[in-house]
């Protein structure tokens, strides 16, 4: 069996290439033991016995190629402290995979050491890992050229040509999301008279922050349109953004997709907005494409969209196959 784990803002999604998926909200998994966590995943995919688990965590900006989870130093970031809330479910996934023996690689996100457009390199990081499994997922469908935004609690656009990962657009740069957003005028006067830190702008400054709820469930049925209509435009205009960089790479007509929770709600408006089809995908697709990249690389993949497989992985499932 292969599985493939999406380390979300506010749940970690766990899939198998039979297209089954479990979800554990991040907050129920920082209450875990890690057998507990290993438990419940079992029970929620039927596992049996993995052949090969694909993880994601956080930022994924301290490793470039696909490796070991035994190799990863400091999990594969930098720093913890990335840019968002920390709530620690995430850190407990990791470990309850690592504690059960499972084989397993981590996935790098995408950063200024990547390989994308070197242009993109003004930014730091452009995406976390489980944007890598979720354009994998759209690549296996037979799509080679594609933009897709995952429009939800944050905003990240991931673009792809030819079947190589060649930019993408960070929750902390451009359109907010509904939780998340990045550092406009007022919350940069603010984080410079000491009213709050950076981290506390970006968390408190998405779409219905900015309309005073915490969630969009707390929305009443206007705010709740607003929300909606605000993420649609956003969502749109980061597709637009990112199809200026595939034009220019010699993709003039890329898929366009949307993903997280809300896709199927503003995909149709979306649709509208940039006069093109939009797909919206579904929740638990990053995940799915987590697990095909697993499978993919059990199978002997020396690289995923232009990400290289680390050695070790290669020559340890080499191994795995002969016996």
């Amino acid at each position: 069996m292969f599985v493939g784990v999406d380390h979300g803002t506010r749940a970690i999604r766990f899939a198998t290439t039979e297209g089954r998926c479990y979800v554990l909200p991040r907050a129920e998994a920082s209450r875990l033991s890690t057998a507990e966590i290993t438990q419940r995943v079992e029970r929620g995919l039927e596992i049996e016995e993995v052949d090969l688990l694909a993880l994601t965590y956080s930022m994924g900006d301290g490793i470039t190629e696909i490796v070991r989870i035994e190799d990863a130093v400091n999990r594969g970031v930098i720093r913890q402290d990335g840019a968002g809330v920390h709530v620690g479910g995430g850190t407990r996934v990791f470990d309850a995979v690592r504690e059960a023996g499972w084989p397993a690689i981590l996935l790098p996100g995408i950063h200024r050491k990547s390989g994308t457009d070197p242009r993109m390199n003004v930014f730091s990081h452009g995406a976390s890992p489980e944007k890598v499994g979720l354009a994998y997922r759209v690549y296996k469908d037979g799509v080679s050229s594609f933009i897709i935004s995952d429009a939800s609690s944050n905003v990240v656009t991931i673009g792809v040509v030819d079947g190589r990962i060649v930019g993408a657009i960070d929750a902390p740069i451009f359109a907010p999301g509904l939780l998340h957003g990045p550092l406009d005028v007022n919350a940069i006067r603010q984080v410079d008279s000491g009213k709050m830190s950076a981290n506390q702008a970006f968390t408190a400054g998405g779409i219905v922050r900015k309309l005073g709820v915490d969630t969009l469930d707390d929305c009443d049925p206007d705010k709740k349109r607003r929300a909606l209509e605000t993420l649609a435009l956003f969502a749109a205009m980061e597709l637009s953004a990112m199809g200026v960089l595939l034009r220019d790479l010699g993709a003039a007509q890329p898929g366009l997709y949307l993903a997280g929770d809300p896709a199927s709600l503003i995909a149709p408006r979306v649709s509208e907005l940039l006069d093109r089809k939009v797909r919206p995908l579904a929740s638990c697709d990053a995940a799915l494409g987590g697990a095909l990249i697993a499978r993919d690389v059990y199978r002997g993949a020396e690289s995923v969209l232009g990400v290289g497989v680390d050695e070790r992985v290669r020559y340890d499932l080499l191994n795995t196959r002969r016996r």
